[in-house]
């Protein structure tokens, strides 16, 4: 009996030996897009947008930006990958992971920020949802086990990132180097990504015409405006994240005491 045959091979024909390592890759790639998204938004951001002199207001509508184009374009994002694969939709996320990182350097005023902010949250609004599927897809079953994992990587790079973040502002004292790096955390992301198998067979997709597409596309986003649960639910981090810059903005705004060496 062939290796390959011991080894087996799951519904979709996929090699087990090559699930794992396909697995072990999205597990780390989740990680570093976590990682790097995470850097660039806390505490980084805050402090970044009230150097361009967003009032404090405005700062917590910058930094909750990333999640409202998540709330909306989530759902969609995973409709759109049963028709055009999840590697080539976990790809899209991955070049807003990429990309936009480099263009921090060259904001100069808190409506470009916020504009960029906006078009960063594609990459997990693209990215997340699709790399679940995927890792679900993978084998047949330990599903939980892998969807386990797969959030603990998360977690991890979530949790990492603010305090990665917080030491390279503070020892480089610069907001380019510190958005240059997570550019490059991103561009990592990307080529684990692109390395990643296709497990879609192409019997799996729909074979439709762009228009069809654009209409599954409005329905997800359709069913998300008319899902008040699910508005409500996602209303609350971004509800949160605004309050807390709030109060940091404001904080940071109060003048300092006579002879006080503390900042701002």
């Amino acid at each position: 009996m062939s290796l390959s045959a011991c080894r087996g091979k799951n519904k979709r024909g996929v090699d087990q030996g090559s699930s794992m390592n396909a697995f072990a890759a999205i597990v780390f790639a989740s990680l570093l897009s976590r990682l790097g998204y995470q850097m660039a938004r806390s505490p980084v951001l805050p402090a970044f947008a009230a150097d361009l002199g967003a009032l404090p207001e405005f700062i917590g509508v910058i930094v909750a930006a990333s999640t409202v184009t998540g709330v909306f374009f989530k759902l969609p994002s995973g409709a759109l990958s049963d028709v055009l694969g999840r590697k080539r939709m976990m790809v899209l996320g991955a070049l807003f992971f990429a990309l936009p990182p480099f263009l921090y350097p060259f904001v100069g005023n808190p409506w470009s920020l916020l504009t960029l902010r906006f078009v960063h949250g594609f990459a997990t609004a693209i990215f997340s949802p699709v790399a679940a599927a995927y890792v679900a897809s993978l084998a047949e079953t330990g599903r939980g086990a892998r969807l386990g994992w797969f959030s603990s990587g998360n977690d991890i790079g979530a949790t990492a990132g603010p305090l990665i973040g917080g030491f390279v502002l503070f020892f480089s004292a610069s907001y380019a180097v510190t958005y240059l790096l997570v550019g490059a955390i991103g561009v990592l992301t990307l080529l684990v990504v692109v390395w990643l198998p296709d497990v879609d067979r192409p019997s799996d997709r729909q074979v439709t015409t762009f228009a069809a597409r654009a209409a599954e596309f409005r329905e997800g986003l359709a069913e998300v405006v008319a899902t008040p649960p699910i508005l409500i639910a996602a209303g609350i981090e971004p509800s949160c994240i605004s309050v807390t810059a709030l109060f940091s903005g404001s904080c940071r705004s109060t003048p300092r005491p006579s002879g006080s060496t503390m900042p701002r």
